[in-house]
């Protein structure tokens, strides 16, 4: 008898053990952990604007000098602020995530930030290129190839932060951020 009692009681606890496994993190907590980890790629997108306005004629760019030095002192914050969304990058990989849709979020995301994470270390080694060139045509037309370089890696950050944004979206609506 008392065998029959401990296997009705293994076999209660075992099936508690599976139920209580099977239920793991509610969807508002997987929602929660990847907003948390892609909210951090936000706050890079204002520091990497910040640079691009310090690279503006306007701010005492006055001869190849000047030149020089902004665009040595951009390449190392881009680079800086590139090794952050790799960081970032990496955490939202590492999201644990069990709801298939949030995975398909998570997966975009990825994918989002990995693009734009080429196109700026392109862009970085762009700027590097200016910190050589010389005040003559030859660094003219140097600047002119660059640029179209420049203008290309422009281009998939424009289709980065056009994904992105769609991507934010359905995020925020499957997760019911803003619903009240």
């Amino acid at each position: 008898m008392k065998i029959r009692s401990i296997v009705q009681t293994l076999t209660v606890v075992a099936f508690v053990g599976v139920t209580l496994t099977a239920c793991g993190p509610s969807k508002v907590d997987q929602c929660n952990t990847l907003s948390t980890e892609i909210n951090k790629a936000s706050g890079l997108g204002k520091k990497f604007e910040a640079v691009g306005k310090e690279m503006s004629p306007a701010n005492g760019i006055k001869n190849i000098e000047d030149f020089h030095r902004v665009s040595k002192e951009a390449s190392t914050k881009v680079k800086t602020l590139v090794g952050e969304l790799d960081g970032v990058i990496t955490n939202v990989k590492a999201a644990e995530l069990k709801d298939e849709k949030l995975v398909g979020y998570r997966d975009r995301s990825v994918t989002a930030y990995s693009a734009a994470s080429k196109s700026l270390k392109e862009v970085a080694d762009i700027l590097v290129t200016f910190t050589k060139v010389e005040a003559n045509a030859a660094g003219q037309k140097q600047i002119k190839d660059s640029l179209k370089d420049l203008q290309k890696a422009t281009t998939v950050l424009e289709a980065v932060d056009k994904d992105e944004k769609t991507i934010s979206s359905e995020f925020n609506t499957y997760c019911g951020v803003g619903k009240k």
